[in-house]
């Protein structure tokens, strides 16, 4: 508050609290940058405090010293410290792996460092983390992983595909047709393997099936799924992408090298037999001339057929049906042979 008589002090920003007042000393009169009111002394302050801003932290001039301005740190120094790419070494990170907590400058290293760690870059939610490393973040993620599990099992509970019966329209639909082929087509319980990734369907206005099917390789361990196959293909024209010298594909002939190799009279396509113990596999031979229908023919099928692609040379252990006959003719004359010799 101004005070006739008196000058104004100089103040920049908000008016603040009064200072102290000291009681005044009797002396000689009110010394230099002082007033005299109501029986009180009133100090003035001093120059460098009444400099608005930043002004008033400035060092003296000639000092040498560093200016507190100078030596404040930003907001982005203090919260957002800056590091180097842990793969490169070379350029400053910009990325920070959720699961192994390294840092990345592009996408180029964060490919690197998954590769070179096995990393898949997601968050271990079920990490180990000890109680003097525990802090309520922890406490967090726990607690929101808890419910992520408690929604999964509530949403699998609530599917309708748990409860719907193991047939349906679709599915008779499918044996039907199939019987008509003369085909025993058999599927599996809702929530098998096969039976989800079945894609076979028939096509009413075509008045055919699109099969779906597996070639396996087993010289060379090596699976292909195939969808959509027409009945009426032959099963040379569906391995010619496998296993043709001219028409495959370049990676997946280099797999297949065996077979590219080999003469196409030594390639046998074999078909394994259902509804066998599991210490008498047998296969049937397929013919490759021959579409796809008439080989399925009077067998059958478990959700999808399975193709066996070997090598003639190289096929030790699979015993195919009609062959080595005369083998257990010879076991059976000789065993009725020592059953007369015991009888007589």
């Amino acid at each position: 508050r101004a005070v006739p008589g008196l000058p104004a002090l100089p103040c920049s920003g908000p008016v603040s609290a009064p200072r102290a007042q000291v009681p005044s000393s009797p002396g000689p009169g009110p010394r230099a940058g002082s007033s005299r009111l109501g029986g009180t002394r009133r100090v003035a302050a001093p120059e460098s405090r009444r400099l608005p801003g930043r002004q008033r932290r400035a060092a003296p001039a000639g000092t040498g010293e560093t200016p507190v301005s100078a030596r404040l740190f930003s907001f982005e120094q203090v919260f957002f410290p800056s590091f180097r790419c842990e793969t490169c070494s070379e350029e400053e990170a910009k990325y920070r792996c959720p699961r192994c907590m390294k840092y990345s400058c592009s996408l180029l290293c964060v490919k690197k460092h998954k590769l070179a760690l096995s990393c898949n870059g997601i968050r271990d939610k079920t990490a180990f983390v000890s109680v003097n490393e525990f802090t309520d973040l922890n406490l967090l993620s726990d607690y929101r992983f808890l419910e992520d599990v408690g929604r999964t099992a509530d949403a699998a509970a609530r599917d309708l595909s748990v409860h719907r019966p193991t047939t349906n329209k679709f599915i008779n639909y499918l044996r039907n047709r199939a019987r008509r082929h003369n085909i025993n087509l058999k599927t599996l319980p809702i929530g098998f393997t096969k039976r989800r990734e079945n894609s076979t369907i028939f096509n009413k206005k075509e008045q055919k099936f699109y099969w779906h099917l597996k070639l396996v390789f087993p010289h060379c361990h090596a699976e292909y799924t195939l969808k959509r196959v027409p009945e009426d293909k032959t099963l040379t024209d569906i391995l010619k992408p496998y296993i043709d010298p001219v028409e495959s594909d370049p990676v997946v002939c280099q797999r297949l090298k065996i077979y590219t190799m080999s003469p196409q009279s030594d390639v046998q396509i074999l078909m394994k037999i259902e509804n066998r113990r599991q210490n008498s596999i047998r296969y049937n031979e397929l013919d490759a001339s021959r579409s796809l229908l008439d080989n399925l023919k009077d067998k059958v099928i478990i959700e999808y057929p399975t193709l066996f692609v070997v090598l003639k040379t190289l096929k030790n252990d699979m015993v195919v049906l009609g062959q080595g006959k005369h083998i257990f003719i010879s076991c059976y004359a000789i065993l009725r042979y020592f059953s007369w010799i015991n009888n007589n």
